[in-house]
């Protein structure tokens, strides 16, 4: 038996991964829209979400190890402490100094969510990382890379994959959540009447903001009180099943 997947598969799973993960009409962006100030994390978002389509929506809190291959140890006055000489160079233990003095200013850098999507045809995975903005709550995802890999296998479109960041805003009510995107007819018709100038680029019909993550967060809060952050016929609406 032939265990390698044919080219009609390969492309089936790609394109699927490139429709859900990367939402193909609305915007994304190369650069990320949170950054360490503003992430947070709400664990009320962990559980097993359904849209209208059936389409089940598993979110699950993920907790970063500190990338520390040894357990912590507990000192005499309750703190953690780390056995850095671990490490073969003096560079990698000053970036696990670093990050770790980073998660003790901000806890919930450590965590991001883990969203599995299941439809009747195939499974997606995402990463997704929650920032309050002026308080309005953002995701930022992106297409989980072991997934995609496991999904793609070892081919030339997998070396091809660009894991752009989607935008959704959140609405969390107590079994449910709104999710609306930034789609690219309102996009464009903010660039046509000149209403924001913010960088990026036109591809193959695809609108990719290109600009830093501090103009996207600008971005971001002036329209967070529109329309198309707003609009409940254009939401994605999950109900808690679990």
């Amino acid at each position: 038996m032939n265990t390698k997947l044919s080219n009609k598969t390969i492309v089936v799973r790609f394109l699927f991964i490139l429709i859900v993960a990367t939402q193909s009409c609305t915007v994304s962006s190369l650069n990320p829209l949170y950054t360490d100030k503003d992430r947070v994390h709400l664990e009320e978002l962990n559980g097993e979400w359904i849209d209208q389509d059936q389409t089940i929506y598993e979110i699950k809190t993920i907790v970063d190890s500190l990338g520390l291959n040894e357990p912590a140890v507990k000192t005499k006055d309750g703190e953690e402490s780390y056995n850095f000489d671990f490490f073969t160079t003096e560079k990698r233990k000053k970036e696990k100094i670093k990050r770790i003095k980073r998660y003790a200013k901000n806890p919930d850098l450590r965590k991001h969510y883990k969203v599995t999507i299941i439809s009747k045809k195939d499974t997606c995975v995402l990463d997704g990382r929650l920032s309050n903005l002026d308080d309005h709550y953002f995701i930022d995802v992106v297409p989980n890379e072991d997934d995609m890999y496991d999904k793609m296998g070892d081919t030339y479109a997998a070396g091809l994959m660009s894991r752009n960041h989607g935008f959704l805003k959140l609405h969390l009510k107590k079994n449910e959540i709104n999710f609306n995107s930034l789609e690219q007819d309102a996009f464009d018709e903010l660039v046509q009447t000149k209403k924001i100038r913010i960088e990026h680029v036109n591809r193959d019909n695809k609108i990719i903001i290109t600009a830093k993550t501090e103009d996207i967060q600008k971005f971001l809060i002036k329209f967070a009180d529109s329309e198309m952050f707003n609009n409940p016929k254009e939401a994605l609406i999950l109900k808690r099943t679990k």
